[in-house]
């Protein structure tokens, strides 16, 4: 998308608001944040798969992002490479981004913004209200294409009353977080404010034995800022900015098999710097007919430099050097009826522009045959660039007793292309100049029935497609370039209120047909190809509990299962028939159970266990690149009142030793924290 075209799609959307606002002559109300859906409050009325967190509960939980969400929500997961979401795999129901170059399934919106792609998900979230979860395709009611699922966090938003909160942590390992948001009127009812910033920090929790040091420290700094103007009734236009720098250490990987799995003998002091800016302008309209959301924004993230020893030991000469960056604009529009009649309606249009640049150095000692060494280099410089185009939308009829029933369709036009040049060892390695187009048609139909007025189920099956790209980590051409992947996607779910509403819950089936699944491959010195397997599917059942015992305590559970496999994968590199092996970056299992008790004096306390299962990291299914499984046990204790809050919490208590992600290619894995004890105290008012 050229910047001609940027320009004119954010006049249009700046000029919008004021003259429509023109066109109103009744009073209408004052926007609901989330009008495009309606009330998203009972999340048991939906006819789909449907999750909410609260940002008391994030906090309560001390859960700052998506992977730490993950924890708590069925068959959603997420890997941690140590290099914030640089390399992670996201999961849902087994539909999986691949670590570098394929495209997200699972979609993460902040207040209506699309992050890109997963490897610039590292935003840690700031003044949440609430963060809603949505498993399965939602191509029908999001712009940009959520293929496995959507996590869309929706922020606090000020009111006629100035708000601020303050917050600090301080635990094991050094580690502090502060944490600050004001908001309120600068003119009531028309102009607001919201101003925000936070810093945290730890110190590393590895031990490198060559250089003494404990490498893997991380340093984050982020603010932001919105402008909220509502120029006429049911009328809302934001204007936001935030910034985000990450100043960490080293990797955090050690060698696979190592007697001490928290211990690196790196001769390389490897450091990681991150960082992303993003603007938007959001406008959003509520009347008695209809509602009207558009969002423009951008975004750009950049890794600065990513430098690490490729052997893990005290060796001289084996290094890398990674520098990448990616440019993301956005435009989306949705339409929606409002809430309530026998016909509902939404429809939108998306258009996007990616480009992703980046460069690579890697340092080698070559053996010679009579036993000498020589120094190598490779270097490699790519920009892979995406121009996406989409309309899409959803009808429902309502107008029978029970009954509901659903039609969605969406239609993606998404244009890629690659450049690549590249040194070897042995020289010029050929350049890789490619582009393709990808056009796709995504139906989907479904129905549901109330067996009373506390029971929903609903069935609903449709087509989601993910689009082709390009590797640009490997040398030749002609395994350069990926296939597009498609998945037909049927679901079935019951959802229950129990007890005068004290229990609820919901129980999911689905079954994911696929062809052509994306996985990638790590090939030899940081080489990275992405295959696809000819047929895979992906089956299982979520279950989501929550009761409330008494007055003052609860009860919060889950559990996902989730079997994804190769039914045909003829591996076009080695020739091997890879069919009945297991996709990688899948747990085949999670759980999670959480107990929280509220006394009326304000001492609260939470005891909470999580489980994630099997889960291989490559797709021979080798076992030294598998984690069989671990449970984790964190609780909190404290008190809050008037405002004030303040707690001591514990994490992983039992110290368990576990690994979040496995690198075959470095014979290397991602161990995660161990006991972390720390106390936080707040301040609202």
């Amino acid at each position: 998308m050229n910047s001609a075209l940027r320009s004119r799609c954010f006049l249009f959307a700046l000029a919008l608001p004021s003259w429509l606002a023109a066109q109103e002559v009744d009073e209408q109300p004052m926007l609901d944040p989330m009008m495009v859906f309606g009330e998203v409050t009972d999340y048991q009325a939906w006819p789909l798969s449907a999750s909410a967190v609260s940002g008391e509960e994030l906090v309560t939980g001390n859960r700052q992002d998506a992977r730490e969400l993950s924890e708590v929500i069925p068959n959603l997961s997420m890997t941690d490479t140590g290099l914030r979401s640089y390399g992670d795999v996201a999961s849902m129901r087994g539909l999986t981004n691949t670590p570098f170059f394929g495209p997200p399934s699972v979609v993460q919106y902040v207040d209506d913004v699309p992050l890109g792609n997963v490897f610039a998900y590292s935003t840690q979230w700031h003044a949440v209200d609430r963060v809603e979860v949505f498993r399965g395709p939602q191509g029908w009611l999001f712009g940009r294409n959520p293929y496995g699922g959507v996590i869309n966090v929706v922020s606090k938003a000020p009111t006629n009353t100035w708000e601020s909160r303050f917050s600090a942590s301080y635990g094991s390992y050094e580690s502090f977080m502060g944490d600050g948001m004001v908001m309120g009127p600068l003119v009531e009812d028309v102009l607001y404010l919201k101003l925000g910033g936070s810093h945290s920090q730890r110190n590393g929790f590895l031990y490198n034995s060559t250089l003494g040091t404990h490498p893997d420290d991380q340093q984050h700094t982020s603010g932001s800022g919105t402008l909220y103007w509502r120029p006429g009734p049911g009328w809302e236009v934001r204007l936001s900015a935030a910034a985000d720098q990450f100043d960490d250490g080293d990797v955090r990987l050690t060698p696979l098999g190592a007697d001490d799995p928290f211990e690196v003998a790196s001769d390389v002091h490897g450091e990681s710097k991150q960082r992303s800016n993003s603007q938007a302008l959001r406008i959003a309209y509520e009347g008695d007919a209809y509602t009207f959301l558009s969002v423009t924004s951008r975004r750009e993230w950049e890794l600065d430099p990513y430098h690490f020893d490729l052997d893990l030991g005290p060796f001289p000469g084996n290094e890398s050097l990674i520098i990448q960056e990616q440019d993301l604009f956005s435009q989306e529009f949705r339409w929606s009826s409002v809430e309530g009649g026998e016909w509902e309606w939404t429809v939108g249009a998306y258009v996007s522009s990616t480009d992703v640049e980046g460069e690579t150095r890697r340092d080698f000692l070559v053996p010679l045959p009579d036993g000498s060494v020589f120094p190598g280099s490779t270097t490699t410089d790519y920009a892979l660039d995406e121009d996406s185009y989409a309309v899409f939308g959803q009808l429902s009829y309502e107008g029978l007793d029970r009954w509901g029933f659903h039609l969605g369709l969406r239609v993606d036009y998404v244009e890629k292309s690659i450049k690549r040049d590249a040194f070897g060892l042995l020289g010029p390695v050929p350049t890789i100049r490619e582009d393709e187009a990808y056009l796709f048609v995504s139906p989907r139909v479904g129905m549901d029935y109330e067996l009373d007025d506390s029971s929903l189920i609903y069935v609903s099956t449709g087509l989601a497609y993910k689009p082709g790209g390009y590797s640009a980590f490997v040398d030749d051409p002609t395994i350069a370039e990926y296939d597009k992947e498609r998945s037909w996607t049927t679901e079935v779910g019951w959802k229950k209120r129990w007890a005068q509403d004290r229990v609820r819950t919901n129980l999911a089936l689905f079954y994911n047909d696929i062809r052509d699944y994306q996985v990638e491959r790590s090939l030899v010195g940081t080489d990275y190809a992405v295959l696809n397997a000819q047929e895979a599917d992906s089956y299982g059942a979520e279950l989501e509990v929550f009761a409330q015992l008494s007055d003052r305590l609860s009860l919060e559970g889950s559990v996902g299962y989730v079997k994804t496999g190769f039914d045909r994968f003829l591996d076009p590199l080695s020739g091997r028939d890879l069919s009945g092996n297991e996709a990688p970056f899948v747990p085949e299992w999670d759980a999670s159970l959480a107990l929280t008790y509220r006394a009326r004096s304000g001492w609260f306390g939470r005891v909470e266990v999580t489980h994630v299962g099997e889960t291989y990291f490559s797709d021979f299914n080798e076992s030294r690149f598998r984690e069989s499984g671990y449970t984790l046990l964190n609780a909190a204790v404290g008190y809050e009142n008037d405002g004030f809050e303040f707690s001591l919490f514990g994490q992983n208590l039992t110290d368990d030793v576990y690994y979040q992600n496995m690198s075959p290619d470095l014979n290397a894995g991602t161990v995660g924290a161990p006991t972390v004890l720390g106390v936080r105290c707040g301040l609202s008012f």
